[in-house]
């Protein structure tokens, strides 16, 4: 018998549950105690009973807000960097963030 047990990402403590908190346009999952939960909970509290919930789901897809020519040049830099790709379509996640890093 296999058993995975969950530790919290925090404190290293056993007995915690994944949690996934979303936060400008990016999702993230951790590991959190009951107590670090409530403690979350509790921080959050003020901002969640302001807020409205979202009317749609977010999107797991990710669409840069580029213009063509950002496009052309994305795709130029990633050729010439060793990556392959189409001429057209969707660039590669990987791909936008690898130029948005080397153009930082």
């Amino acid at each position: 018998m296999t058993r995975t047990i969950l530790v919290s990402d925090l404190s290293g403590e056993p007995a915690a549950e994944t949690v996934r908190i979303g936060w400008r346009s990016t999702w993230y999952e951790t590991e959190l105690t009951a107590t670090e939960c409530a403690e979350l909970d509790e921080m959050l509290a003020p901002y969640l009973t302001a807020a409205r919930k979202a009317a749609t789901k977010p999107s797991r897809r990710f669409v840069p807000d580029t213009t063509v020519e950002e496009r052309e040049e994305i795709r130029a830099w990633a050729k010439s960097n060793g990556y392959e790709l189409a001429d057209y379509g969707m660039i590669p996640k990987k791909i936008y963030r690898a130029f948005q890093k080397a153009h930082a």
